[in-house]
This record gives C-alpha cells, sequence and structure tokens, in this order.
C-alpha cells in the first residue's frame, strides 16, 4: 500500500504567524500618524541623549516631566534605540507581539488540538486594535506579552511552586509597564481556576503571588517621591476617582471595546461559550463531537478561559475613566476561548489527511496574500490623512531644521500633529490658541514657522501664508 509523501509546507502555526507579520508590517510602510506611540518614542529618544532612566520628558510644552506610565516600559525601546537606532522600534514591538500570538496559539493548542491553536492565532491576529499597535512602540506589545505570559500556568492547570513563581515574576514585570492592568489577566486566570477547580488553596497562593508581584512596583514608587506624585496621585487615582478629563465615564466601555474591535472572533465566542456552559446540548454536542480526546480537559479550559475573561472585563469596569486599548488585556484569552471552542470540530472535520492538507494549502494561500498585500502598501488604506509636515507643505519645510521651535495654532488640543512633528522633523511644536504678537519668550518667539487650523485667529501682520494642506495653513514671518 503506498502512502502519500509528506507535505513540504510549513505546519500551519508557521503560516497563522506569517498572516499576523503580513498585517503589522503592512502598517509599516505608509506614512502614520499614530500619536501614542510618537509620544513613546520621543520619550524614549530623551531618555538615550540625557543617559537617564528614570527622569522622563517629552516637550518643553507638553509633559516636561513625563510620569503618564512607569518607566520600565519605555526601558527596551531606549536599549534598542541606543543600540541599533530609531528604525529597529517596530521589530521589537512586532517580536514581542509575536510572542504573545505563539502564547496564545500554545494554550489553545494544549486545551483542544492543533487547529484551536491555529484558530486562536488568527482570530487574535485580525483586530486592528492588536495588529496595528502590535508593530509600532505603543506599552501593549510588551505588557501583552508579559501579562499573557503570567496567566499560562493557571489557565493551563493547577500551577506548581515553580508555576506559581514564574507567574509572579512575569506579573510583577507587566505591573511594572503599565500598572494595575497588568496583573489582570494573571488574577482572572487565578480566580477562573479556583471557581472550576473548588479549590481555596489556588486562590489564597495565587493572591499571595499577586500581591507578591506588585512589591517591585510599589517599592519603587514609595522611593521616588516624584512618580508618587506623579504616577499614583495625578494618574492611577485621578483616573480611578474620574478626576482625569480625558478618557470615557461609562461603565460599558471595555465590554463596548470587544463587541466594536474583536472581529471577526466575535460571533465564535458563542462556541467558547457552549462549550464551557454545555448547553444547548444539540450545539454542545455538535461542537465537542463523540470521541474528542480529552473532552473532560477541553470543557474544562473553555469554564476557566470563560470566567477569567468575564472576571477581566469586569475588573476593567471598575475605574472611573477607562481607554478603549486597556481592554486589549483580554483579547488573547477570548482568542483562546474562541480556538477551543472551535477547535475540536475542525479536528474533527481536518482528520482525513487530505482535508488537513487542504485546510494548510488555504493558511497558505491566506498568509502569502495578506504578504503581498503588505508589500504592495495596502496599509495605506488604514490609516486616515499624514500631518501637515508630510503632505503638499514638505518642500515649503525643506529648510526648517531639527530642535527648530515650530507653533501649532488651534483652538483643539492638536496632540497627534504635536506628536508626528516630534518623532519624525524632530522640531519642538508649541501649542497656541491664536497667534498674535505677544508670544512667550523662549521657544514661541523664537520660532519661525506656524502651522495654522481653520477657525485659529491670527493677529499679527508679520506672519504671511506660504501655503495650505487641508485645514492647515502654513505661516512664516521673517
Amino acid at each position: 500500500m503506498s502512502s502519500s509523501p509528506p507535505s513540504r509546507l510549513p505546519g500551519p502555526t508557521a503560516w497563522a504567524a506569517l498572516v499576523f507579520l503580513g498585517l503589522t508590517t503592512a502598517t509599516w510602510w505608509p506614512h502614520t500618524d499614530l500619536g501614542d506611540s510618537q509620544l513613546y518614542q520621543v520619550v524614549s529618544r530623551h531618555m538615550v541623549e540625557d543617559g537617564s532612566w528614570l527622569a522622563l520628558r517629552y516637550l518643553p510644552d507638553v509633559h516636561p516631566r513625563f510620569f503618564e506610565h512607569l518607566p520600565f516600559g519605555f526601558w527596551p525601546f531606549a536599549l534598542v534605540i541606543r543600540l541599533f537606532g530609531e528604525p529597529a522600534l517596530r521589530p521589537l514591538c512586532a517580536a514581542f507581539s509575536l510572542g504573545t500570538l505563539l502564547l496564545t496559539g500554545s494554550v489553545a493548542r494544549r486545551a483542544a488540538g492543533t487547529w484551536a491553536g491555529v484558530t486562536a492565532m488568527l482570530v487574535l491576529s485580525f483586530p486592528d486594535g492588536f495588529f496595528i499597535r502590535g508593530g509600532h512602540p505603543f506599552l501593549e506589545p510588551l505588557l501583552l506579552l508579559l501579562a499573557t505570559a503570567s496567566a499560562v500556568p493557571p489557565l493551563l492547570g493547577t500551577p506548581r511552586a515553580r508555576d506559581w513563581l514564574v507567574c509572579g515574576l512575569l506579573a510583577a514585570g507587566a505591573c511594572a509597564v503599565k500598572g494595575p492592568f497588568g496583573l489582570l489577566p494573571f488574577a482572572g486566570a487565578t480566580v477562573a481556576r479556583a471557581l472550576v477547580d473548588r479549590s481555596w488553596k489556588v486562590l489564597v497562593v495565587g493572591t499571595l503571588v499577586g500581591v507578591a508581584a506588585t512589591v517591585p512596583t510599589v517599592l519603587f514608587l514609595a522611593t521616588h517621591a516624584d512618580w508618587w506624585e506623579g504616577y499614583v496621585r495625578h494618574q492611577v487615582l485621578a483616573s480611578a476617582a474620574g478626576e482625569r478629563t480625558d478618557g470615557q465615564l461609562s461603565w460599558y466601555v471595555p465590554w463596548r471595546t470587544v463587541v466594536s474591535r474583536f472581529w471577526p472572533g466575535l460571533p465564535l465566542l458563542t462556541a467558547g461559550g457552549v462549550l464551557a456552559l454545555g448547553r444547548p446540548a444539540r450545539a454542545f454536542r455538535a461542537l465537542l463531537p463523540e470521541g474528542t480526546r480529552d473532552e473532560a480537559q477541553v470543557r474544562r479550559s473553555a469554564r476557566v478561559l470563560l470566567l477569567a475573561s468575564l472576571f477581566i472585563l469586569t475588573a476593567l469596569c471598575l475605574p472611573s475613566r477607562k481607554v478603549w486599548n486597556h481592554s486589549l488585556v483580554v483579547f488573547p484569552l477570548l482568542a483562546m476561548l474562541v480556538g477551543v471552542g472551535v477547535g475540536p470540530w475542525l479536528e474533527a472535520r481536518l482528520t482525513p489527511p487530505e482535508r488537513a492538507r487542504r485546510a494548510r494549502l488555504g493558511l497558505a494561500v491566506l498568509a502569502l496574500t495578506v504578504l503581498a498585500a503588505s508589500a504592495a502598501g495596502a496599509g495605506r488604506l488604514l490609516f486616515p490623512r499624514p500631518c501637515p509636515a508630510s503632505g503638499t507643505l514638505a518642500p515649503e519645510l525643506a529648510d526648517v531644521p531639527p530642535g527648530a521651535s515650530v507653533l501649532v495654532v488651534s483652538p483643539r488640543h492638536e496632540w497627534t500633529t504635536v506628536a508626528a512633528f516630534a518623532v519624525e522633523r524632530r522640531w519642538s511644536p508649541w501649542r497656541l490658541t491664536e497667534l498674535g504678537s505677544g508670544l512667550a519668550p523662549g521657544g514661541p518667539s523664537e520660532a519661525r514657522v506656524a502651522f495654522v487650523a481653520d477657525g485659529a485667529p491670527v493677529s499679527d501682520p508679520a506672519w504671511h501664508e506660504v501655503g495650505r494642506d487641508g485645514r492647515w495653513r502654513l505661516l512664516r514671518r521673517p
């Protein structure tokens, strides 16, 4: 009897990883004005220039002392800039995000088979919040890697002593990157494991490990009065009490984020819910065919993932001020839940070798299509109009050197425009609501270039218009 030759195609996990890499690198080629990532890049650049790991700064006019986030999440950025330059930041973040993707696939695969892992990876790859932020210097790539890794042992089973130690170290790193949000995946996985296993020991030990994970960050804050004042009082506590003006106050923001951004995985979450609850019975039996290997383990994994996700989303509703990207910490667990939910059904359907080969071929076509679209510049469709310095006004700005003061005159804050000027042109932007003759001494009075948005008044006749791009006018003075 002859057997078919082994496939020379890479495994389905490799193709799923290439899908993500194609999506995230598609965001590298077009002009992108991603305000927060540009802000963080400038902060990291200044860390290298200043030779400081703890005293962070952004711009003289915006966050001259930067306390919006703890400094530790910027350390990898500063190190990479020092060693390889700023262009290496995107590959670094893509590597962090790829690690999160592989962890997500690994948990689903160990719980429900190969195709569960592949499905989880694909489901996590496609939400724009993951693949766009995953390849740029946001804090989420490192945060999600550490936070997801800290939750893996309790998601897979009852942790042993060595597992608890690893969880604590990883959770401590995640807490150091983004405070309490870094602890949520570990806390959710621990509570869920304790409930499913009906184990007080898991809950008590997990709580002690979680508290211990906060100790390094708390010690740092307690011994650095400036960070305690700037980060704890004016960031964490102000956000919890709703005293800050940014963000949203609606309690359901985390749930709305999942509904609006967790696509195409959102409808598939029902499969994970059916396996976790065991109802409706007909759908349950269709998703978990007779003869499924380790049926009890699959069901327990679905319950743990469902409870952990619900815990995280509920906890995210507690602070008065909410920002949508905080909800990204639950996306890997939701993707695992989808993978576990549809994995057994896919395993049964793809048991025949010919069907499995076709599925691998389909994944290969998908990955190669995404990579080709990325190389062809499809990422341009994802981003709005670039900042005014990168469009038709660029020739008029060729003589404006790095470090020059420029004015951004608008009734709005224009954070994205300011960030783009700082990171791309290395200018020093100053924000004004009107352009008059009485400019403040220092940077504003030295500026010879001004970007004036529609609706912003100009009363100083020394300024004259030299160009326009959309709603922006470019003004210069001798």
